[in-house]
């Protein structure tokens, strides 16, 4: 399960896509240890054809939902039943975005290691694609709408087994997107089949190296959360 990630700034955004129209309040500003419900960036393929960068809650809230409360446990997607999952299927079918990010950071519940507060807690790793600059995870998003309040744009990443590389970390990992793959992935028109393609297609190219324990701290945001822990070598594909 995915629940951290380090989204890029938004000029490596700018960088990597071509940007049509931004609806984002201000400049993105840089992060390195987002969590859950945390607003992100995501890009979308908008009703007038332009490529929108958009803000979104990092837990997808569906359409139809209608408690009070809003949905727990709903940034992950597992790509394997998103079609027959009610919280995914409309989202999956024509409302699919990209979370660009740098990397995601996992927990290998096989390495043990001592915390700063002294505890035994599992290690943390880093995981990235040594290759690229910005990666896209595959998301669904979704708009929630109520009488009287504003409109929540929301979102969620899909996951699939690791890959070989990493598999030794966690046995699951975002759904990443080549290049090659994230306009049909954008296309609302794409045909079931389609997306089915892509995902058993994506990038599986990636490295790891272990981190430090401070980001298990959801508050702690600093660069330094990036380095690599010294006695660690590092793992890839």
């Amino acid at each position: 399960m995915c629940g951290r990630y380090v989204p890029p700034e938004e000029a490596a955004i700018e960088r990597v896509w071509r940007i049509d129209r931004r609806n984002w309040p201000g400049w993105i500003k840089p992060a390195f240890n987002v969590a859950p419900t945390t607003e992100v960036p995501i890009i979308v393929h908008a009703d007038d054809g332009a490529t929108e960068l958009l803000g979104a809650r990092w837990g997808l809230v569906p359409s139809w939902w209608s408690k009070d409360t809003l949905p727990a446990l709903t940034f992950n997607a597992r790509s394997e039943e998103a079609a027959q999952k009610p919280t995914w299927r409309q989202s999956l079918r024509s409302m699919r975005c990209l979370m660009p990010a740098r990397g995601w950071y996992e927990w290998n519940e096989k390495e043990q290691v001592k915390s700063e507060s002294g505890r035994m807690v599992n290690q943390p790793y880093f995981i990235y694609c040594p290759n690229a600059e910005v990666i896209a995870f595959a998301s669904l998003w979704s708009v929630w709408e109520r009488p009287g309040t504003a409109p929540i744009v929301s979102c969620a990443l899909l996951t699939k087994e690791a890959a070989p590389g990493i598999a030794g970390i966690h046995h699951r990992m975002p759904v990443v997107l080549a290049p090659d793959q994230q306009t049909m992935w954008l296309d609302p028109a794409a045909s079931a089949p389609d997306v089915e393609a892509i995902i058993a297609g994506a990038r599986q190219d990636f490295e790891a190296y272990a981190v430090s324990t401070q980001v298990n701290n959801a508050r702690n945001n600093f660069p330094e959360l990036l380095e690599k822990m010294r006695s660690q070598a590092t793992l890839g594909f």
